[in-house]
């Protein structure tokens, strides 16, 4: 909360690059965790329900992507159009 969409996108890669760099042991086996991540900025006026659905949109365009990618949900625009987030999608 309150956080600007540019910082959430940062601490998110912050994590994945924190998690990439660890190994964890499942039966005694080394196991990689990766993730992707869709990150949406809840717009006045907005519900939560459409911050989610955005952030879930943004999220399969992630795993669309490729694996441990980070994008941005579109933010609406007045009218109910949306215009697309200024960062790319990026990886750790």
């Amino acid at each position: 909360p309150d956080t600007a969409i540019d910082a959430a996108e940062v601490a998110t890669v912050r994590v994945q690059r924190a998690l990439t760099r660890r190994f964890f042991l499942h039966n005694n086996e080394r196991q990689l965790i990766t993730f992707s991540a869709g990150v949406a900025q809840f717009v006045e006026g907005e519900s939560w329900e459409m911050v989610l659905e955005r952030a879930d949109r943004a999220l399969y365009e992630a795993k669309r992507q490729g694996k441990n990618r980070v994008v941005l949900a579109d933010i609406p625009a007045p009218g109910g159009a949306t215009r697309p987030a200024d960062s790319q999608a990026r990886s750790a």
